[in-house]
């Protein structure tokens, strides 16, 4: 809750102006800015998290999930070994950036759906749109992992990272697993941020924002696992 300075009458945290004497209690945010907000997101979550709620309109949120799509599909393209597909590694690069972006907005209705209704379940106050804000930039480090580790892969691994034959391991196995390491690590932090995230926004304990991101990621892995099955039968029908 927060406190009116005028007539100090209790208002919900993310109200902009008193309820009884219509005093500004904070600033509107009416837009977002993509690189400000993801910084203050891994400098300062809270406040990061407390502006992306109350801001008007959640830009660029799709443009995380976009490029969270990417990492996805990428997991998909290693983990089925469907790099033999492919003539050449830039026709997997074309595929992985088109396919993985186009995937991760199609994700993100189905996910915000999810954590809006799980919240809405366990007493979380906010809307739908809350929840496409507050996922999406607690994908912050998942975004890194594309830009910044995905690159190296591509580099030191080619074609290999995808087709497994040789293994990624039996090329550079210290590389390797730093690089899945680190991966682990940025996937780690998105899943707590997304725990502050989610007992911020719907104004939770951390107790139910746990248990939200939890049968959330449960949902997303058993539809990325089902999605992923689909893609092997696929493929050793020679469809993909």
């Amino acid at each position: 809750m927060i406190a009116c300075s005028v007539c100090q009458t209790q208002n919900d945290t993310f109200a902009v102006i008193c309820s009884n004497c219509k005093a500004f209690l904070q600033n509107r945010i009416p837009n977002l800015d993509l690189f400000q907000t993801s910084w203050r997101v891994i400098e300062s979550p809270r406040q990061a998290f407390h502006d992306i709620t109350l801001a008007d309109h959640k830009n660029y949120s799709l443009i995380l999930y976009g490029i969270f799509g990417i990492a996805l599909t990428s997991l998909v393209l290693s983990f089925a070994h469907l790099g033999d597909s492919f003539s050449s590694l830039l026709g997997v690069i074309v595929f992985l950036l088109a396919t993985g972006f186009a995937a991760g907005l199609c994700l993100a209705p189905f996910l915000n759906t999810v954590h809006w209704g799980l919240a809405k379940i366990v007493g979380g106050k906010g809307g739908w749109r809350i929840s496409l804000g507050l996922t999406a930039y607690s994908l912050v480090p998942m975004t890194l992992s594309v830009v910044l580790l995905l690159p190296i892969e591509l580099l030191t691994f080619g074609m290999y990272i995808f087709t497994g034959n040789p293994p990624p391991y039996a090329i550079k196995p210290a590389l390797y697993i730093v690089l899945i390491g680190l991966e682990g690590l940025l996937a780690a932090w998105s899943f707590l941020l997304l725990v502050k995230a989610t007992a911020i926004g719907y104004q939770l304990e951390t107790a139910r924002s746990t248990l939200i991101a939890v049968l959330l990621i449960l949902v997303g892995g058993g539809t990325f696992w089902i999605g992923t099955k689909f893609l092997i039968q696929a493929h050793d029908k020679g469809i993909v």
